[in-house]
């Protein structure tokens, strides 16, 4: 489990676009902590809609049809070779665009009970073939998180808390069967904070939890 405070570091991250935040921080880490918290909640304030739109469509929704390449080239997406930059020039594209990463979504409605944080076997099922992607690229030099998000009924507290623990039991789930080391992986929960569908908050669709990558510091 993180501290609060890179879980922190990493949702502000998620909703806001890399390169300012990344600019803003280094400025905050020059003053004291108090600042740094402040320009941190700025930032995201700023840039969290713009940093919606950029990842729009890069969600996938986790079943049985999703192919183990589809997977791995989405978690952890490959430089281009010499090869591939020509091929790219052919179709009109420049070597060297960066590869979004996917974030892939296991929908909470079949993977946990009401209130519960514990995983389903249809669950378990659907994140086995993420076990031996996640193994082998252990030493890419990328961070796994798990995201919890629930939806808008009941208190905050207990959302974030029981986000926090799904997320944590997908986690256990790779750490128990599949060796991947805890500190390959981290798990954060952000109860209602990011609807998927917030024309219906209280909708089964934003109980999930996401599964995605970032590159390590």
């Amino acid at each position: 489990m993180w501290s609060k405070s890179a879980a922190r570091l990493y949702l502000c991250e998620r909703m806001c676009p890399l390169y300012a935040f990344r600019v803003l921080i280094l400025m905050a880490e020059r003053r004291t902590k108090m600042l740094k918290s402040l320009m941190i909640s700025s930032v995201c304030l700023t840039f969290g809609t713009a940093f919606a739109a950029e990842t729009a469509g890069n969600v996938i929704e986790i079943n049985e049809n999703v192919a183990p390449e589809v997977i791995e080239n989405g978690l952890f997406p490959k430089s281009s070779s010499a090869s591939d930059c020509a091929e790219a020039a052919k179709a009109g594209f420049t070597c060297g665009q960066i590869v979004p990463r996917k974030v892939f979504s296991l929908p909470a409605g079949i993977s946990f009970a009401s209130g519960s944080a514990r995983l389903s076997e249809p669950a378990k099922k659907l994140l086995a073939s993420f076990g031996p992607i996640l193994k082998r690229n252990e030493a890419s030099g990328n961070t796994v998180v798990f995201v919890g998000h629930t939806d808008i009924t009941g208190s905050k507290p207990l959302n974030r808390r029981l986000s926090q623990q799904r997320a944590e039991s997908v986690r256990q789930y790779f750490i128990h069967n599949f060796d991947i080391s805890p500190a390959f992986m981290g798990a954060v929960g952000i109860g209602s904070e990011q609807l998927k569908d917030s024309s219906n908050p209280a909708s089964a669709v934003n109980r999930r939890v996401e599964i995605s990558t970032k590159q390590s510091r």
